[in-house]
């Protein structure tokens, strides 16, 4: 079977699971790559589903399928979630980057696929826990790099503070075409834009686009791997040029 395939078979089981239990039931944290192809399969279907990563704008994120009797409010006023903030915090000593967090607890035999994303701070850094192992987690990862650290499960997610880094920047284009719009937006040539179209390379709104002549929407958020994030937050007209303006936040 392909790594797609994989995916698709295991939604089909999440969702079964849900239907014969009439409850709750969840994959594992997908990567982007995932998301777009379970948003693209999960269409056919007509089962209430919902992405979700624990923090605001998550890029790593669980599908939850949920019961026929699940509201809108339903997730918010679970006491059953089936992943819980992990709080590191490390000595006064140490400087630790992502990686070397991620490298202490897959050291410690637990796949990439039982942890959300990994924010860094002054103080140690905060990640999203698959419930199953975040026990074992708090028991065991004891040591980071070369430092010491206290591992602990939070509250909740309303009680992370993430501090979000990023610049503004002001683009024009000849037009919305999703070409136009990453070449501006991150500074690539028109042709390396449409090289990382065409890989696959490019998600808006959190699906994968490979076609270079897709009209972007504003208010679109747009993720180039391995190159970063950006939001459209402004739509500032046409310009006197006939050009269209708009203001992007680009994440650091």
């Amino acid at each position: 079977m392909t790594e797609d395939e994989l995916l698709y078979a295991v939604l089909d089981d999440k969702m079964r699971e849900c239907e014969n239990n009439n409850y709750i039931s969840n994959t594992n944290f997908l990567d982007i790559y995932q998301q777009s192809k379970a948003i693209q399969y999960l269409q056919k279907f007509h089962i209430k589903h919902e992405l979700y990563g624990g923090f605001e704008d998550s890029e790593r994120r669980i599908v939850i399928f949920l019961p026929d009797y699940a509201d809108e409010n339903f997730l918010s006023e679970c006491g059953d979630m089936p992943i819980v903030p992990l709080r590191i915090d490390k000595d006064n000593f140490s400087t630790l980057s992502h990686r070397d967090y991620l490298g202490a607890i897959i050291g410690l035999g637990i796949k990439r696929e039982m942890l959300g994303d990994i924010l860094i701070d002054d103080k140690g850094c905060t990640t999203a826990a698959v419930k199953s192992v975040a026990k074992y987690l708090c028991e065991n990862l004891i040591s980071v790099g070369r430092g010491t650290v206290h591992t602990h499960i939070s509250k909740s997610f309303d009680t992370v503070k993430i501090e979000e880094k990023f610049e503004t920047k002001r683009c024009f284009v000849s037009s919305m075409r999703s070409d136009s719009v990453v070449s501006s937006c991150f500074s690539f040539s028109r042709s390396e834009a449409v090289r990382r179209i065409s890989a696959g390379e490019v998600y808006i709104n959190g699906v994968q686009i490979t076609k270079i002549d897709f009209k972007v929407p504003f208010s679109s958020k747009i993720v180039v791997r391995g190159k970063g994030k950006v939001l459209i937050t402004e739509d500032d007209g046409i310009t006197k040029k006939g050009r269209q303006a708009f203001t992007i936040k680009k994440y650091i």
